[in-house]
């Protein structure tokens, strides 16, 4: 692992400057909610998320989400406070894993996928993950999509997308699927090939979703896309 030190790291963070995925990963250690996504101003917007998702995504139709990217829990909360009867499986950082305990209790996910120093997104490739009890599966990249295989170059990298797509639509046991991807800032545009390639229709795209927060340099627009299966 080849990070920097961790005043380096508080300092990148600080001044909103890129840091490493490792470094990303030890930073859920040195800073209590690293981009404020567990405050109650941004849960109430992952709420409204919600339901400006409503008329693209029937919430009372999917019987669980897996959470990609999914920080300290924030939007599975959310989505568990509007339909209880949604589970979820939550796949980000262990140290992550910790923070979500910490902020929404250690019941907050039906399972968890941990990234440890020895475990990335590759090995979600070969993973043998739980088989769900059901038909009805919404996979919801949050801010995290752009920086999956991200040392790889650009059709590499489009392949083993799809390939992670593939992978986690073989949770649920049915044949119909929905998935949402959101990004701050930016949108990485190849995910629109890879899903076209998997056969999914794009039934809603916009960049006009602000996702807020305390911390001015935190808030940012999402640029939203929702493909059906």
């Amino acid at each position: 692992m080849n990070v920097r030190p961790n005043a380096d790291i508080l300092d990148a963070y600080h001044n909103n400057r890129d840091i490493s995925r490792d470094e990303c990963r030890l930073l859920y250690t040195l800073v209590d909610d690293p981009w404020d996504l567990g405050s109650e101003i941004n849960y109430a917007a992952y709420v409204d998320f919600l339901v400006y998702c409503d008329p693209y995504i029937d919430w009372n139709a999917i019987d669980w989400i897996v959470d990609y990217g999914s920080g300290v829990g924030t939007f599975t909360k959310a989505v568990k406070a509007c339909y209880p009867h949604i589970k979820s499986i939550g796949i980000d950082f262990d140290t992550a894993r910790h923070a979500a305990e910490k902020r929404f209790g250690a019941r907050l996910f039906d399972y968890y996928y941990a990234m440890d120093v020895d475990t990335n997104e590759y090995d979600l490739l070969r993973e043998r993950l739980p088989k769900l009890d059901s038909e009805r599966l919404c996979t919801c990249f949050f801010n995290s999509v752009n920086y999956l295989f991200r040392d790889q170059k650009k059709k590499s990298r489009e392949k083993k997308l799809l390939k992670l797509v593939k992978r986690l639509e073989k949770l649920s046991t049915g044949r119909s699927y929905k998935y949402l991807v959101a990004n701050s800032n930016f949108f990485y545009p190849p995910i629109d090939k890879v899903m076209q390639k998997h056969g999914c229709e794009l039934v809603h795209h916009s960049n006009d979703y602000m996702l807020d927060s305390r911390v001015d340099r935190f808030k940012a627009v999402l640029h939203t896309r929702i493909w059906q299966k």
